[in-house]
């Protein structure tokens, strides 16, 4: 017992040494921090970055300490959206002005910093939105988190660049009421999960791209980043009539416009919101896809066109959506996404609810 006591009290003043030695080597910060930026204005090429600091009352750089860093985030003034742990600079494909302030341990610093993004158009003249068909079942116990992460992507710093088309497909063990049939026995959200090589459900297909089963919006909105810098779009896409009538019968009338010479086919889709759970694992269910063309899955033989750069191009669609088994029909609950296929993907798209229209989104 006696040996005990001995080894505690050495123990003890071992550490009461070492915490003594350790103070007078670490820096003590203080209680009040400021956020700066090393540029206010970057290119919306999303390469170009800016780099935030921040720093306490003495001068002391908390961004540089690797002890304390990675309790410090940035966060969008504007939406509340965080930049990834430990991510200090901000890049974006998107004009505008956008302030940051910073927490450290959950303390906001006392001022913001301002970023200014310019000059979209010089990289893409009109504003991209990318297509993702998310493959999913209302039998899906995983699918509901996909679909959070998804609302949240879209709701974000991606509202103006994305179009969310719910997919859905049948199990061996379950049917899904929104299942789409194909013609070739299969359904539509199982034939994308086969054709990208999805494991399972939720899974997420990029533009035909490719896909990417992650369900985390901060992993959704990197690829995102990634793949519009990468494949910016060089067409425009004009719904100018969204027309569907109570039985289900419609007409739409869509342009694309060239920025640069290709091949282009236009394809449409409607999707449906409000749709009751029927037993699924989400309340409602939004964004299904209800009815498509025959060319939605990839570019035809006998509709693509080939233009020139500036050259347009009009279709008009003479469709009938048929109504989900046992659901009534309404018109109310529908958009209509129209995109334009280039020989490798979906190189744009746009959306807008029935009995609407929308323009060419143009960056400036």
């Amino acid at each position: 017992m006696k040996f005990h006591k001995l080894l505690l009290a050495a123990l003890a003043m071992m550490a009461a040494i070492g915490c003594d030695t350790n103070s007078e080597d670490e820096v003590v910060y203080g209680s009040v921090f400021t956020v700066s930026v090393d540029k206010d204005t970057i290119e919306a090429n999303g390469v170009d970055y800016a780099t935030f600091t921040v720093k306490d009352e003495n001068g002391n750089d908390l961004t540089a300490d690797p002890s304390i860093s990675s309790k410090i985030y940035f966060v969008n003034e504007e939406t509340g959206e965080y930049l990834a742990r430990k991510e200090r600079t901000f890049t974006s494909i998107t004009n505008g002005v956008y302030t940051f302030y910073a927490t450290v341990k959950g303390a906001k610093t006392e001022n913001t910093a301002t970023v200014t993004v310019q000059n979209r158009a010089k990289y893409e003249k009109y504003a991209q939105k990318v297509c993702i068909y998310q493959c999913t079942g209302t039998w899906c116990g995983y699918c509901p988190q996909m679909t959070e992460a998804l609302n949240k992507v879209r709701n974000g710093k991606y509202v103006e660049n994305v179009i969310v088309l719910a997919c859905h497909g049948s199990s061996p063990n379950a049917t899904d009421p929104y299942a789409l049939p194909l013609s070739d026995g299969n359904d539509l959200g199982n034939w994308l999960g086969g054709r990208y090589g999805a494991p399972g459900f939720p899974y997420a297909v990029y533009d035909l791209a490719f896909g990417y089963g992650e369900s985390a919006a901060s992993a959704i909105n990197s690829y995102l980043h990634a793949f519009m810098v990468k494949y910016p779009s060089n067409c425009g896409v004009k719904i100018a009539k969204a027309q569907i009538n109570a039985d289900g019968t419609g007409v739409i009338e869509a342009s694309i416009k060239a920025d640069k010479a290709g091949t282009f086919d236009i394809a449409w889709a409607v999707l449906a919101d409000n749709q009751p759970s029927n037993g699924g694992m989400e309340d409602i269910y939004h964004d299904v896809v209800q009815a498509v063309s025959s060319n939605f899955l990839g570019m035809s033989d006998e509709s693509k066109v080939t233009l020139e750069a500036g050259e347009e191009y009009s279709k008009t669609f003479n469709i009938s959506v048929p109504a989900f088994g046992g659901i009534e029909f309404n018109p109310a609950n529908c958009k209509v996404v129209v995109l334009a296929h280039n020989e490798q993907m979906v190189d744009n798209a746009n959306i807008c609810a029935a009995g609407s229209s929308v323009d060419y989104a143009v960056n400036e």
